[in-house]
């Protein structure tokens, strides 16, 4: 959501007299906020937003199908590191396979004049054909060297504009436009390291007490009688 913004929030409009002249030049304000929230701001007695404003805010999340091209639990990516001591080295990092979420977007944008909206919309329209693109990096716990993510930012296409119809509304004339976006994301599951291999004993073990078996053979006639309990060739007799 950080870069989504930052993808839109440098929009300059600027005011011009009748002589198409720059008479001012206004920097749009963008908030991470519901277009509910922002409407109250305005109306309050606070005044604590000035229009233009554009309100941003995520309406849901869900996974996309889509973008599933495997069910594997991960992937190795090879990389080549150098040493001082044996040259070239190959190693090889274990990512766990992410799973592509759909990250849908509302965008509200309100101003007081007309002209101020067009510039807005002249702003991202043009360049939003479908979408853009927005890089980010890998996790690093997943990887030693950084490796980059692109994702798209899907434009709905579409722009709902209203107008005040109200002519007995005592609040100030504003011209609204909704629109929507799609940011095609990863979620990516918690890395772990490896861990050793567990050995499973498929037997049944019982404690017993040797003492009242073997005889003690600390004095000759003890030993000897230890010897009589084996043959000469060694085996246990019955």
């Amino acid at each position: 959501m950080t870069q989504f913004l930052a993808a839109f929030d440098d929009v300059v409009i600027s005011r011009y007299n009748r002589s198409r002249a720059v008479m001012d030049k206004i920097q749009v304000r963008y908030v991470y906020s519901p277009k509910q929230r922002v409407v109250h701001d305005l109306v309050n007695k606070a005044r604590a937003l000035t229009l233009p404003v554009v309100a941003v805010s995520i309406a849901g999340i869900k996974r996309d199908p889509e973008r599933v091209f495997n069910k594997l639990d991960g992937a190795y990516y090879k990389r080549t590191i150098s040493t001082d001591y044996n040259g070239d080295v190959s190693k090889e990092d274990f990512i766990k396979q992410p799973v592509p979420v759909d990250i849908d977007v509302n965008m509200s944008i309100l101003t007081k004049y007309q002209t101020d909206m067009d510039q807005i919309l002249s702003n991202f329209i043009p360049y939003t054909n479908p979408y853009i693109v927005v890089s980010w990096k890998l996790p690093e716990e997943m990887a030693a060297v950084a490796q980059e993510i692109r994702s798209e930012v899907m434009w709905s296409g579409s722009l709902a504009m209203k107008y005040p119809t109200d002519t007995q509304s005592r609040e100030s004339y504003r011209v609204s436009a909704d629109t929507s976006f799609t940011i095609k994301s990863w979620l990516f599951p918690k890395h772990t390291g490896p861990v050793n291999t567990i050995f499973t004993v498929d037997a049944t073990h019982a404690t017993i007490s040797l003492l009242d078996d073997v005889p003690d053979i600390s004095n000759s006639e003890n030993l000897a009688k230890f010897k009589n309990l084996f043959t000469d060739d060694g085996s246990e007799q019955s």
